[in-house]
């Protein structure tokens, strides 16, 4: 019995390792070549272009929502706010569009890109709560770290970083501070970035227990804070903050209930984006700036949805499509029918390790039933009556090409003679 119990341990043992290893040994077989799709709104014709790779070869499509064909550089020249850079080769620049005229340096003032990737969310990624609050006016070119580190959560931690002890000073100065705006503790979350490569420091934003925002920076070596007004009712799930020369906007708010707002600078006012369709938790959002307007792409692993807007954030046109990368190539279509499911190691859209099954369907039946066909025929090689392999045959129903395999490696013993 013992032996029996050990031996069908390690059917599964292999059956899910196999679920784990085969399928990213087909993927490296089979590599995927299809590029991402390439959605923008061109000003020049008022319509949405785009460009995709067609197959797993290099042929590139450059087309228009209508279904129109381009070549590269007519494709370009539709789209100069984001191919500026070969406009003035061109002899194109300076542009002149919707009765205005636009040079490089006009064209460069107003560009800007912001995005929001799933795996960015706090609840995708691993985040440990130390976090550098620069000084926002330093008193020398570009910025610097600080000798401490800031440690939310029930009050408002400094840690010196040669010592790794509390700057009691430091926490009593800030946390006070906090107080008297109004902060209730513990911190619930924090928003910032941590990177020095920017052009100035917007500091972080802190929501409080009761769900309140408010502005921390660090000036002249002093907290400045100021409380930000949210609407009645909304609740705060992450903000990606944005420092960009532009200082139009401080960045990307999201909502518990999947809402998208930006983040002005200048009077903390939230602009509303009418996003229709968007899922935080597998789209992938950017936003262009350009002269003219704004265009808010997003897309998960089958579909793109664009929304253009005018300078006011007001939609102008919409757009959706299925993308090429989302058609099923025949060896993946091989692949569903030969085995039932398949495991990976992580979700795409998260920065976790975790096992995620995923079943094929019907379409699997056909391989389970050749499975079994072939391990009744190894069974019988063996002289070993299938009453005898129940087990092994229902691992076969259950698991497909998996069980097969493994039945191979891990044989029942023969029948012995009496």
């Amino acid at each position: 019995m013992t032996a029996r119990l050990a031996r069908f341990s390690l059917l599964l043992l292999v059956v899910f390792l196999l679920a784990v290893w085969l399928p990213q040994l087909k993927g490296l077989l089979f590599e995927y070549r299809f590029g991402k799709t390439q959605l923008f709104y061109s000003p020049v014709i008022e319509r949405f272009v785009y460009t995709e790779l067609l197959d797993e070869g290099h042929q590139f499509v450059y087309r228009d929502q209508d279904g129109r064909d381009y070549s590269r550089e007519e494709f370009e020249t539709l789209i100069p706010f984001i191919d500026y850079r070969n406009m003035e080769p061109w002899g194109r620049l300076p542009l002149k569009l919707g009765g205005r005229t636009f040079d490089k340096a006009a064209i460069v003032a107003e560009r800007q890109v912001m995005e929001l990737k799933p795996d960015e969310l706090p609840e995708h990624a691993p985040r440990i709560p130390l976090f550098p609050l620069l000084e926002s006016r330093p008193a020398r070119a570009g910025l610097t770290f600080p000798e401490d580190i800031l440690r939310p959560g029930e009050r408002l931690g400094f840690i010196d970083s040669d010592t790794n002890r509390l700057n009691p000073e430091l926490t009593a100065t800030f946390t006070q501070a906090l107080e008297h705006a109004g902060f209730r503790f513990p911190v619930q979350a924090s928003f910032g970035r941590v990177s020095i490569l920017r052009p100035f420091d917007a500091g972080y934003f802190l929501l409080d227990a009761s769900g309140a925002l408010f502005h921390l920076r660090r000036i002249d070596g002093a907290p400045d804070i100021k409380p930000v007004p949210l609407p009645q009712g909304m609740d705060v799930r992450h903000i990606q903050v944005a420092e960009n020369p532009r200082r139009e906007l401080s960045g990307l708010l999201l909502t518990e209930d999947g809402r998208i707002f930006l983040m002005a600078e200048q009077n903390d006012t939230l602009i509303p984006l009418d996003l229709p369709g968007y899922r935080p938790d597998s789209m992938e959002l950017k936003i262009l700036f350009d002269p003219l307007q704004r265009t808010a792409i997003y897309s998960d692993r089958t579909t793109i949805h664009a929304v253009a807007m005018n300078r006011d954030f007001q939609p102008i046109d919409r757009y959706s499509r299925r993308v090429t990368m989302a058609q099923p190539r025949l060896m993946d279509r091989i692949w569903e029918i030969l085995v039932p499911f398949d495991v990976a190691l992580r979700d795409p859209d998260s920065r976790y390790l975790g096992l995620s099954p995923r079943f094929h369907g019907l379409a699997a039946g056909i391989g389970i039933a050749f499975s079994l066909l072939l391990a009744l025929e190894v069974l019988r090689r063996r002289d070993i009556p299938p009453n005898r392999a129940r087990g092994d045959l229902l691992l076969v129903v259950l698991s497909g090409l998996y069980g097969l395999l493994a039945l191979i490696l891990i044989p029942p013993e023969r029948s012995r003679e009496t």
